[in-house]
């Protein structure tokens, strides 16, 4: 960011916020509601389709989705938040010269078409090393008034994000998961913590207080 006004308040007030950032398209407006959706690149089908539908849900009552860009419930909060016709921005571990996974390039583009935009902390041409995709967490729930996570594994990045939020005193929304699948190992863990079940994206609605708008 070349001007410093233009720096998100939002991520001002989180600890450890970034020095600047980079971005590509837009920035999420100041009093957009933006919800965070993340979870396990390596998601079932069910998780997909949740992700899917959920931010397509949300779209269409007027919320913004942020996620990560990667494989699995990244890529299906996206891709869902584009048909349902919203805003939706991607937060890289990586410099915006470059996209990372490279196959989500013409997502990337959608992202951009639709009035989303693309955000980094990393110079233009940096790598996606291992500790980025970490450190980029905070700024996905920074970014966002709550964290949506779909199918968190014992040991995440989606278990970062969630941890990243409750440091920045945002809220927490899981969906539950058979207990004994692993993919649901993380997300049990939250729900014993007190985070907020959900199983539908009208229990999200019905949480951002914006419930009737979606059935208009």
């Amino acid at each position: 960011l070349e001007k410093e006004e233009e720096y998100p308040k939002v991520l001002k007030e989180i600890p450890w916020p970034p020095l600047g950032i980079y971005y590509k398209g837009k920035l999420p407006e100041k009093n957009e509601r933006v919800i965070a959706i993340v979870g396990t690149r390596k998601a079932t089908f069910e998780g997909k389709r949740f992700a899917k539908e959920t931010a397509e849900k949300l779209a269409k009552a007027g919320v913004g989705i942020i996620s990560g860009l990667a494989f699995g419930i990244d890529t299906e909060s996206h891709e869902g938040t584009l048909r349902g016709e919203g805003k939706t921005y991607a937060v890289l571990a990586n410099g915006l010269g470059s996209i990372y996974p490279k196959q989500n390039e013409n997502l990337a583009q959608k992202i951009l078409e639709s009035g989303g935009g693309l955000i980094s902390e990393y110079p233009i041409n940096s790598n996606p090393y291992k500790d980025r995709f970490i450190e980029r967490n905070r700024i996905v729930s920074g970014m966002a008034e709550g964290v949506l996570i779909i199918e968190a594994p014992e040991r995440s990045g989606s278990l970062a994000t969630a941890r990243f939020a409750i440091e920045q005193n945002k809220d927490i929304y899981v969906v539950p998961g058979p207990f004994y699948h692993a993919n649901y190992k993380g997300s049990t863990k939250l729900l014993r913590e007190g985070a907020r079940i959900i199983t539908t994206a009208e229990d999200l609605l019905e949480d951002l207080g914006i419930a009737e708008k979606e059935k208009e």
